[in-house]
């Protein structure tokens, strides 16, 4: 599945690289006011996201919103039904070039609410990617502090990819 995702990724960047013509392709990262994205992202192996964020681009690169989704966490070696939570984040977003392809640097914080165990997870991503057209490749690390009734201070450290979608 890695080496599939890294495929697609290399595949998706040069085809979007080698269809950018200077003088046309303009950036819907750049263009000023409300903006929306939604977003499938796992974490290797372990999580799987659903997530949409909502905000403002300024019309520099800048975007500054926050989201919240559905997130489903399966652990196979401890045999148990999977987890089921709902992140609610800050979304902060800078694409760096107005062309059709461009590098992006992106930081996600918030809260899972863990509603299967009665719990908080509290998390930071960030993470690197290109934008092409509509569509944002990234990969990044996601840091989670874990909080329950009877279990405190739990952390995991996961790397994510995700593929999302900017309207």
């Amino acid at each position: 599945m890695k080496k599939n995702f890294i495929l697609f990724a290399c595949m998706a960047c040069l085809f979007g690289m080698s269809s950018v013509k200077a003088e046309n392709a303009k950036s819907v990262h750049y263009k000023e006011g409300y903006r929306a994205d939604v977003e499938l992202s796992c974490n290797i192996h372990e999580i799987w996201h659903f997530s949409t964020s909502h905000g403002y681009a300024f019309g520099n690169g800048l975007y500054v919103g926050g989201g919240a989704g559905f997130s489903a966490e399966y652990v196979p070696n401890l045999k148990s039904n999977a987890t089921m939570m709902t992140p609610v984040f800050a979304d902060v977003k800078f694409s760096f070039l107005n062309c059709l392809a461009s590098p992006v640097i992106s930081l996600r914080a918030g809260s899972y609410i863990d509603v299967t165990n009665i719990g908080l997870r509290a998390f930071v991503n960030p993470a690197i990617g290109v934008n092409i057209g509509r569509f944002t490749i990234k990969g990044g690390y996601e840091y989670q502090l874990g909080f329950w009734r009877y279990n405190d201070g739990v952390s995991k450290h996961h790397v994510k990819c995700g593929l999302a979608f900017n309207f």
